[in-house]
């Protein structure tokens, strides 16, 4: 017996998270399971140990267990600890802003193969438009385990589909040289079209 992943991937303002959390509270409210939901530390967003969507509209924020972006390996413990506490197995494990964890194949295999299931949200592409941490990865461990892969979908403010995040400081796109991890740095969906990268060398 394995785990299913279930990977939700997109743009900034795509509604990754407010996604990810109505997984989790659908599984928790009408399948019973017991959702453990993880924040790296690497994520600014929200308060300390809470997962926080951006959207007004969905479902808000979730207590989350948060941990070392460079060492997810430490939840083991707390997963078997929680597992003790409940008397039962923590049926799904919920990761927001997986671009930011280290070894996150790695240790999402791990957990399909003990058998729970996996739920990630995450950027897929960085604000030069390249692949962000691991997460294209996982979309093989999809393939693999099972589960499923959603697109969540942002809009450019001229009403096409925007596949990029644009990184904007002091409300200029950012330069292509310019740290990947900025606290407090500000973004907006963008197509093809409208999307700037001062600096890009090819």
């Amino acid at each position: 017996m394995s785990g299913k992943l279930e990977l939700m991937l997109g743009p900034m303002r795509s509604n990754k998270t407010a996604e990810l959390l109505r997984r989790a509270e659908m599984r928790r409210q009408y399948a019973s399971q017991y959702v453990l939901v993880l924040k790296p530390s690497d994520d600014t967003k929200g308060g300390p140990g809470m997962v926080e969507s951006r959207n007004p509209n969905g479902h808000g924020k979730m207590d989350a267990l948060e941990f070392n972006s460079h060492n997810p390996w430490e939840v083991l413990k707390a997963i078997a600890q929680r597992e003790k506490q409940i008397g039962k197995k923590v049926e799904c494990i919920a990761i927001d802003e997986g671009q930011f964890v280290s070894e996150l194949f790695l240790f999402t295999r791990h957990l399909l193969d003990a058998n729970h299931d996996v739920l990630i949200a995450g950027l897929d592409l960085d604000f030069r438009a390249l692949p962000f941490g691991e997460m294209l990865n996982l979309t093989w461990l999809v393939n693999a385990y099972g589960g499923s892969i959603t697109e969540c979908m942002a809009y450019c403010s001229c009403g096409s589909r925007a596949l990029y995040s644009q990184r904007l400081i002091d409300g200029k796109p950012a330069a292509y040289l310019s740290p990947i991890k900025v606290p407090c740095d500000s973004y907006e969906p963008r197509c093809a079209e409208h999307f700037v990268l001062p600096g890009k060398p090819h």
